[in-house]
Parts: C-alpha cells; sequence; structure tokens
C-alpha cells in the first residue's frame, strides 16, 4: 500500500493511519491530519468523509508480532472472526483498486500526453520536411546560377588571356619598330646613289690647279677645340707626283 494523500503517496511498510472509509495514510501525514478537536470529529484528508468514532481512525501495525497475531482474534465467534477478516479483505481490496485506477490515470495522462507530443512531432516534421525541400530547391538554384557564373568566369578569363597576349604582340611589335626607327643609316643600303649625291667631287679643283702648284688638302682648323671630333694630327693629303688622274671622292664623316 502507499500514502493516500495525493502529494505524498509513500509507500506503507510499518506503521499507517487507516480510517473506516478505507483510506491509509503515511505516520507524519496522519499524525497532522487526525488531531482530535473539541467537536471530537475528524474529515478524511482523501475523500472527505467525517470520521466521528473514535475508532474511525486508528494506528495500525502493518507488521504485527505473532504474539499479536495469537491474541487479537481470540475469543471471537467465528461469524465475527469472518466478519473482520472480510472487512479486512475488503479494505485490501479497495486499496489495490484504488492504486490501480489511480495508474490507469497516469498511464491515460501519460498516453494522451504521448499522443499530443506525437502530433507536434508530426506537425514538425512536416515542417521541416518542407524547410528542407525549400532549401534543397534553393540549394539547385544557387547551384545552378554558380555554374553559370563560373562558365561566365572561365570566358572572361580565356579573353584576358587573350587579350594578354595581343598586347604582348603589340607591345613587342612597337618596341621592335622603336627600335628599327633609332638604328643609324648605313651608306651601303639601297638608298646608297641618293648618298652619293651629297659627297663632295674635288676633280675640278685638281684640274683647274697649276703645273707647278703643289695641291695640299688640309682639314679646316677649328675655333672651339672643346668640341674637336677628329684627331689634331690629321695626315696630310698630298696629290703631288701623280702621274693619272683619278676620280676622287671625298665622303664627309657622319656626325
Amino acid at each position: 500500500m502507499v500514502c493516500n494523500f495525493r502529494k505524498c503517496r509513500r509507500s506503507l511498510t510499518s506503521h499507517a493511519w487507516v480510517t473506516t472509509c478505507s483510506h491509509a495514510f503515511c505516520v507524519e501525514h496522519g499524525q497532522r491530519e487526525f488531531k482530535r478537536n473539541a467537536e471530537n470529529s475528524l474529515i478524511c484528508p482523501a475523500c472527505g468523509s467525517e470520521l466521528r468514532d473514535e475508532f474511525d481512525v486508528i494506528q495500525a501495525d502493518l507488521k504485527p508480532s505473532e504474539t499479536f497475531k495469537s491474541i487479537v482474534l481470540a475469543g471471537l465467534k467465528p461469524d465475527t472472526i469472518m466478519d473482520v477478516a472480510m472487512r479486512a479483505m475488503s479494505f485490501w481490496s479497495y486499496q489495490v483498486e484504488q492504486e490501480t485506477l489511480y495508474q490507469e490515470d497516469l498511464a491515460k495522462h501519460a498516453k494522451e500526453k504521448l499522443d499530443c507530443l506525437e502530433e507536434v512531432n508530426t506537425l514538425n516534421v512536416q515542417k521541416l520536411k518542407v524547410e528542407l525541400e525549400t532549401c534543397k530547391r534553393k540549394i539547385n538554384s544557387m547551384q545552378t546560377d554558380f555554374n553559370k557564373k563560373k562558365k561566365q568566369l572561365e570566358e572572361l578569363t580565356a579573353r584576358l588571356e587573350e587579350k594578354t597576349r595581343q598586347i604582348q604582340k603589340l607591345t613587342f611589335q612597337i618596341g621592335a619598330q622603336k627600335r628599327k626607327d633609332f638604328c643609324l643609316p648605313n651608306f651601303e643600303d639601297k638608298n646608297d646613289h641618293n648618298n652619293q649625291e651629297k659627297c663632295f667631287n674635288i676633280n675640278g679643283l685638281i684640274g683647274k690647279r697649276a703645273a707647278s702648284e703643289a695641291f695640299v688638302f688640309r682639314p679646316t682648323k677649328e675655333t672651339d677645340n672643346s668640341h674637336r671630333i677628329c684627331s689634331p694630327k690629321t695626315p696630310v693629303f698630298d696629290f703631288r707626283n701623280k702621274s693619272k688622274r683619278q676620280a676622287f671622292q671625298f665622303k664627309p664623316l657622319h656626325s
């Protein structure tokens, strides 16, 4: 048996307070609830029944000694003994039945709570499934956009590489053209005929000179020696004792 006090439910092992309304209570709650007042009236905490008689509530020993067992019903008539035993069995049956109903009520409430939780869980699962499907669609859409962006990036990278190669090619061509423009002119190329026209011809001067006159060509003296180009000891060109006159062309130095 257990204490019939609603908030106690303590197991009864050695002593208990029992009432004629078939309820049992632990020693702590029995001493607190069953105190005689001036009117000599008590109230059962379990069912609210009035306990007016002196023996409507007693403190029972749930583990009686052998002496108590041998003397408690001694001298009573068999029908009285059977009546007492039947009432004791009815008290026990009532306690078992009440405990069964209480446990069934607990199981019922637990089942209702479980059903409610299962329903809530089902709704949550459905909600999560909907959110999961939405997330999957978003992921697929983002993956598609990512693939498009990746393809565009690859195309732009290829175009950038092509433009870079073109820029390098043009840079190389510009450098080559600059080097070509800054090269010194070659007098031996195809424009040699034009360059020869600019040479100074001294054949006329040789024909007009006197027979006894020695024609000597000396370079012009420079007034500013700081910018002298030729050597100060320039060899003298002497045209005397020449049996045959040959055409001689003087090419000025290219500065």
